[in-house]
């Protein structure tokens, strides 16, 4: 029986998921996976580290980045898998404070919307992460007995176009692609159903993109199979990952050994 051996889209406290690289880390070897990549929003701060522990526990974590760009006013994520990571800095650095700026942005209409909420709430729960992002807003709301749970914070408040969402600085898919290429990087579009990102694929391939992440725990099987027949005539690089950031259980899913030695024959070409 064939079994997931690679996740290639995870997040740690380093941005806005809950759990630090080690625990994360554990959770991968305990169901058994022999690949992974840390894809922190903006944040290079976990890779290192859990380089260094995957070498010691016989796994290999591929350095990664998620990056938010901007396509004819939609958000597009898009992954970089990075050689020379390192060197992302800079640029992560602009974003970082955008996204400072942004929470504060976005608790201000809270306010304005009878949530009381502090900004200092906030960075509370944001105070092992490098970046401030939305689920910092929304587990703050839920300490304050404002709302249940994260799912309610996105869709009553600040999920896109509500009513106290706050846009963040974007830079475009061609720049962030270009960029991940010059650090020996592989660009992926990064949950392709999300915010209708598929109806522009053909647009947003023009801007040089590897790959496609494919195999996601809310992608359903005529969607997969959509993508599927998208990237396959494009010689596109399939993906896939569980996009895991510490809500619920971890549950392996990503790839299959067959379709990732296909990204890592790409991975050791650069």
């Amino acid at each position: 029986m064939n079994s997931v051996v690679a996740d290639l889209h995870l997040h740690t406290n380093a941005s806005d998921g809950k759990y630090s690289y080690l625990v994360l880390c554990e959770l991968l070897k305990i169901n058994k996976l022999k690949y992974f990549s840390i894809t922190d929003h903006d944040s290079i701060r976990s890779i290192k580290e859990s380089i260094e522990w995957a070498e010691k526990n016989a796994m290999t974590n591929i350095p990664g980045v998620e990056y938010s760009t901007i396509n004819d006013g939609k958000q597009v994520h898009i992954i970089g898998y990075m050689k020379n990571y390192e060197k992302a800095g800079e640029l992560l650095d602009i974003r970082k404070k955008d996204r400072i700026e942004r929470a504060k942005k976005i608790v201000s209409l809270l306010n304005k919307n009878n949530i009381e909420i502090e900004f200092e709430d906030v960075l509370i729960e944001a105070r092992k992460s490098e970046s401030v992002g939305r689920p910092h807003i929304a587990r703050a709301m839920i300490k304050n007995g404002q709302i249940k749970n994260i799912k309610e914070a996105f869709e009553k408040y600040i999920g896109d176009n509500k009513s106290c969402y706050v846009p963040k600085m974007e830079f475009t898919i061609k720049e962030t692609v270009d960029m991940i290429h010059s650090l020996k990087g592989i660009a992926v579009i990064a949950h392709p159903f999300e915010n209708d990102a598929y109806k522009d694929l053909e647009e947003i391939c023009e801007a040089g993109i590897d790959g496609i992440e494919v195999y996601t725990p809310k992608n359903k099987t005529y969607q997969i199979d959509f993508l599927v027949d998208f990237a396959k005539p494009k010689k596109l690089l399939i993906t896939g990952g569980s996009d895991f950031h510490g809500e619920n259980l971890y549950s392996p899913f990503g790839l299959y050994n067959d379709i990732l030695q296909k990204f890592l024959d790409k991975w050791r070409s650069l």
